[in-house]
């Protein structure tokens, strides 16, 4: 030791270190005993999924089922995936402060892009992430205070996740390099941060929540009547994971009726209805308990006749 230097207090340090520690959170049997205890759910009135092709009327059919507590002064949070969600908002509940739209890929947002402005996926989906996780901070703190929660774009989110599966795995250590084939272990991390998502919003202590999604064509090679194969749409079936939806208590799928049929885009024929006639109906594909006899049926939720928009809604389900 050279003169005029003191010898480190070992002592002191330790003491140190001690008070600056953080705490840690012990999740112990006192800790579950607390939540067996206390930690009980309010009512879990939906848990519903909204099926369709674009123009029929998804968001604005889960605006309606949110309408009493909407009128009550209750927040209802929309996160809005699609970039849609705003204009059906502004039309419904013009002026309704207590509607709060979280646009998600947000051209303001700078947290979003990469350094060559590309959008980075990853960035988008831990965005969504965080807000989920903001907003169930906001449901333990006051949770009578949330009327209820729309995540509309389900299907885009899924795509989202899709794009962003390599980077998530990248960052986790989990694959070393970008480039090559995707595989199993990719497809499992789109599917992780999907259902990552979708899980914790279920899972609030919140009565209502719903969910949209779209249909996607299913498309086969046919004989077009000359001997000739092309590929033609037979059909459609909802774009998401699989997984997903036995989450869902509630499934209304939706489809846009005109006199003249369209399937390859998703317009169902009905010859009763008018020239400038068209119809939205709700088919009930899943209702767990309350309304289960409603499995099945079909119902008309809008229609534009002599020129004029008219909504029907499913009164049944307020």
């Amino acid at each position: 030791m050279s003169w005029g230097t003191q010898a480190p207090n070992q002592e002191a340090d330790k003491m140190n270190e001690t008070k600056t520690a953080e705490p840690t959170m012990r999740f112990d049997e006192a800790y579950y005993r607390n939540l067996f205890n206390n930690n009980h759910v309010n009512t879990i009135e939906h848990r519903m999924a909204f099926v369709g092709h674009e123009n029929t009327l998804k968001t604005g059919l889960a605006l309606s089922l949110l309408k009493n507590e909407i009128e009550a002064g209750k927040k209802v949070y929309l996160f809005d995936v699609d970039n849609s969600a705003k204009a059906t908002v502004d039309v419904v509940f013009p002026d309704t402060p207590n509607i709060i739209v979280l646009p998600l890929h947000d051209e303001t947002d700078d947290s979003i892009f990469d350094e060559d402005n590309n959008v980075d996926f990853k960035s988008l989906v831990d965005k969504t992430s965080w807000y989920v996780n903001i907003l169930a901070d906001e449901v333990k703190e006051d949770p009578d205070s949330i009327g209820g929660i729309i995540f509309d774009g389900g299907s885009t989110f899924l795509k989202w996740c899709e794009h962003a599966m390599r980077k998530s795995l990248l960052s986790r250590g989990v694959i070393e390099e970008e480039g090559g084939s995707f595989n199993q272990k990719e497809w499992r991390e789109r599917n992780r941060l999907y259902r990552n998502v979708l899980t914790r919003l279920h899972s609030l202590n919140v009565a209502k929540v719903y969910f949209t999604f779209h249909l996607k064509q299913i498309q086969e090679y046919m004989d077009d009547g000359t001997g000739k194969k092309v590929l033609m749409t037979v059909g459609h079936r909802p774009e998401w994971e699989k997984g997903t939806m036995r989450k869902f208590s509630q499934q209304i799928f939706l489809s846009r009726y005109m006199k003249k049929a369209d399937i390859a885009a998703g317009v169902e024929g009905d010859r009763s209805l008018g020239d400038d006639e068209w119809v939205v109906r709700a088919k009930v594909e899943e209702m767990k308990g309350k309304h289960i006899e409603k499995v099945g049926s079909v119902h008309d939720v809008a229609k534009i006749e002599n020129g004029k928009f008219h909504f029907i809604g499913l009164e049944w389900l307020l």
